[in-house]
């Protein structure tokens, strides 16, 4: 019995290795994990994977499905279906495809445009699959409605876009409490919408409106169509030391930092499209390269100014409420604030990494004190330059 007992466990081993292992020595992908998004114009689905796979990917009308073979990838996650049932998705399905390797296959409620594309390893994250379905008309829909508040507002009227930062597959910073900095961000940003729009000619809208992924740049992009006159992103901080907290304010520079913590807190924020998978788009404003810098050095002048006179004010109006970690706002070079046209404040509210602060970030009244120190700054700041 003994003797069997050996026998039987080396041979479990040798299976083992022989699964892991292919002839040449390479190292088989294990799929670890899938996990999926909801925005209101695409589902995104993404697998986490212990090495780099190939793969291929097919659709199907009728019923609207998607077919992706994960070549030599061998499941290693107990998640084998997923119910799904947004607008787009019914069910996300996993299983062994024979010598193919695995198969995922995505049921659709209608057609919809495909992006399939891998990441590499950044910070804490694997080696992952990102496969967005999207909406086109919707996508389009949600564009047109963006302009055409632009379009319809009436004279006097001011729009602020509030974007509440990372989401999605890009959590932000996380305190020890495993509080995300993606969730306190939007909810401080849904505080803040209301008590905007309530008042007299200010018209206020918000870049994601639940725990999905904006591109940096898309951001950017969506404030523009809708015309807005100030822009400003919610976030909270982190660091290593657990000491550190404090709100801060912060413009963009595209000189240089105004110090080195400055620069590490924009280099940490621009790895958002990385974290977050972003598929990133160029654009351009004219056709003549010399016009663009001529009309940028303009607008990016009279933006920066403006940003900057928002940052003061919104520091002093914070310091009411909490205690500022610096005495003056900061600068640094943030993607999300290069709008060369629009007025732009990065806020980091407290440092999520810090017990009390993160203690003070899941408060209710927390929340919406910030949320009120923002209302009131952006409205003085419209009243003193009409």
């Amino acid at each position: 019995m003994g003797r069997i007992s050996h026998n039987f466990i080396f041979l479990s081993i040798l299976g083992i290795l022989f699964i892991l292992f292919d002839p040449s020595g390479a190292r088989a992908a294990l799929v670890t994990d899938v996990r999926f998004w909801s925005a209101p114009d695409h589902t995104r689905v993404v697998l986490d994977l212990t090495e780099p796979i190939e793969y291929e990917s097919s659709s199907q009308e009728s019923p609207p499905l998607l077919r992706v073979i994960l070549k030599g990838a061998l499941l290693h996650t107990k998640k084998r279906e997923v119910v799904v049932n947004d607008p787009f998705v019914e069910k996300i399905l996993l299983t062994p495809a024979d010598k193919e390797g695995s198969r995922l296959v995505l049921q659709q409620k209608k057609l919809l445009d495909v992006h399939v594309f891998a990441l590499k390893p950044e910070l804490d994250k694997p080696h992952r699959l990102v496969i967005d379905l999207v909406d086109v008309a919707q996508e389009k829909k949600d564009q047109e409605d963006r302009q055409k508040q632009k379009e319809v507002r009436s004279k006097g009227t001011k729009i602020v876009v509030i974007d509440p930062g990372h989401g999605g597959e890009d959590p932000g910073a996380i305190g020890s409490r495993r509080t995300m900095e993606k969730d306190i961000v939007i909810r401080v940003g849904k505080k803040l919408i209301p008590m905007l729009s309530q008042s007299n000619g200010i018209k206020a809208f918000i870049t994601r409106k639940g725990d999905y992924f904006v591109p940096l740049e898309d951001r950017v992009k969506i404030a523009r169509e809708y015309g807005a006159d100030l822009f400003v992103s919610l976030h909270t901080d982190g660091s290593f030391n657990s000491q550190v907290r404090g709100s801060s304010v912060y413009c963009l520079s595209l000189s240089g930092a105004t110090d080195e913590a400055a620069k590490v807190l924009a280099d940490k924020e621009n790895m958002s499209n990385l974290l977050g998978g972003a598929v990133l788009r160029p654009a351009s404003l004219t056709k003549d390269p010399n016009l663009n810098q001529i009309l940028l050095d303009l607008m990016q002048n009279n933006s920066m100014k403006e940003s900057i006179r928002f940052a003061e004010s919104l520091l002093a109006e914070i310091k009411e409420i909490y205690r500022p970690k610096y005495s003056t706002f900061r600068q640094a070079n943030f993607v999300v604030l290069r709008s060369a046209d629009i007025p732009s404040t990065l806020i980091e509210m407290a440092y999520i990494t810090n017990a009390d602060d993160e203690r003070l970030l899941n408060q209710d009244s927390f929340q919406e004190k910030m949320a009120q120190s923002i209302a009131v700054t952006i409205k003085k700041f419209f009243q003193d330059h009409p």
